[in-house]
C-alpha cells in the first residue's frame, strides 16, 4: 500500500525568513514556491520539506509528559559543527548529548518548530551489528 514518505509539512509565520534560515543554517535547497504561501525545500536525500505560511499559533512538535519532542529528525555526520552553527545564530538548543548508540541534538527554529538530528557513534554502531 504505502511506498515511501513523499514530503513533510511544517508551519511558518514568515516565509522569506524561514526559507533563508533553512537554506543558510541547515543546508536545504529551495526547489520552488507557490506564491507566498508554500515553499518546497530539499536535501541531497530524503523527502521534500514543505513550508506553509500561517498566522495560526502552531508549530511542528509534540509533548510527552510535558517535554517537547521533535517531529522531524535528520541524520548528520557533523553534529558538533551543526550545534556550533545553531548556537552562533542564537537557536535555542533543547538537548545535545551522547545517547550511547548516537549523539542527539534538538533545537527550535525561529518559527517555534522543534528539530532533531542524530549522529551515530561508529564504535557503538559497529558493535550493535556484531550481535
Amino acid at each position: 500500500m504505502l511506498q515511501s514518505l513523499e514530503h513533510v509539512q511544517i508551519p511558518v509565520r514568515r516565509m522569506d525568513r524561514a526559507i533563508d534560515w533553512y537554506v543558510e543554517r541547515l543546508g536545504f535547497r529551495l526547489q520552488g514556491r507557490d506564491g507566498d504561501r508554500i515553499a518546497f525545500l530539499t536535501l541531497p536525500e530524503g523527502p521534500m520539506l514543505m513550508l506553509w505560511e500561517t498566522e495560526d499559533e502552531t508549530a511542528a512538535k509534540f509533548a510527552v509528559n510535558g517535554v517537547d519532542f521533535p517531529v522531524l529528525l535528520y541524520r548528520t555526520d557533523r553534529i558538533r559543527e551543526l550545534r556550533d552553527r545553531l548556537e552562533a545564530c542564537g537557536a535555542p538548543i533543547q538537548a545535545y548529548r551522547d545517547e550511547g548508540m548516537f549523539w542527539v541534538l534538538k533545537w527550535y527554529d525561529p518559527e517555534g518548530n522543534l528539530w532533531g538530528a542524530l549522529q551515530m557513534n561508529p564504535s557503538r554502531e559497529e558493535a550493535s551489528l556484531d550481535v
